[in-house]
């Protein structure tokens, strides 16, 4: 299988963070949809990521249905969502809210560094902020025992730590372990796994994006 997209994108880490956990063989692509449109329109026409193009040469757009595929092919007790019940309720309803928060987080860096200063919209980036550090606030919220779907690690905690990691870099004055403690043990704790330690953006490409304190900890 071959992943394309770069570290820096969320979904992109979500699905790269779930094959390593599930031991699934993969090349990396970090091909970036702005700068590379064109080799990322191999794999995906629209120019999007996360893609991942399958041994058999088909090729899944969208990070939750690759990781609705990936848990399809490998054995019962290694999947990273609850097949049923309340615990699948549950885990649905925090990779909700964690996708919305990063969802809301990118809406912000867009609104904040793609259009021009003179043309910013301030009610716009203050609701952005506002609806992610609420749905940060209902992931604190939720309880870890480890995990927050209890013993075992699943796609909550992949895009709650995701989401959480990503925001601290681009508003650290607002999301950090003082405001949310809960988030940063998680964080702590998932990144004592490969999977996690070894996808996190590189700093240059970081600094390259002007992700790091993009809002200057207003």
């Amino acid at each position: 299988m071959k992943l394309v997209g770069p570290w820096l994108s969320g979904y992109t880490r979500r699905v790269g963070i779930t094959l390593r956990l599930l031991t699934l063989p993969f090349e990396h692509l970090p091909y970036h949809a702005y700068r590379e449109p064109e080799r990322v329109r191999v794999f995906s026409p629209m120019a999007r990521v996360p893609a991942l193009q399958l041994d058999d040469g088909q090729v899944l757009v969208d990070s939750h249905a690759i990781v609705d595929y990936l848990d399809s092919i490998v054995p019962a007790d290694q999947r990273l969502m609850p097949a049923s019940g309340p615990e699948r309720v549950r885990a649905m309803q925090l990779v909700g809210y964690a996708c919305a928060c990063y969802d809301k987080l990118a809406r912000y860096c867009d609104e904040l560094m793609l259009r021009p200063e003179a043309h910013r919209l301030a009610h716009l980036q203050a609701g952005y902020r506002e609806q992610m550090e609420s749905g940060l606030r209902v992931l604190e919220a939720a309880h870890a025992d480890p995990w927050l779907i209890g013993s075992r690690i699943s796609q909550a905690d992949i895009m709650a730590v995701v989401a959480f990691q990503s925001a601290s870099v681009v508003i650290p004055r607002t999301v950090n372990s003082e405001s949310f403690p809960r988030l940063a043990a998680l964080a702590q704790q998932a990144m004592q796994f490969t999977a996690f330690s070894s996808t996190l953006p590189d700093l240059e490409d970081l600094q390259a994006s002007g992700l790091i304190g993009a809002d200057n900890g207003i």
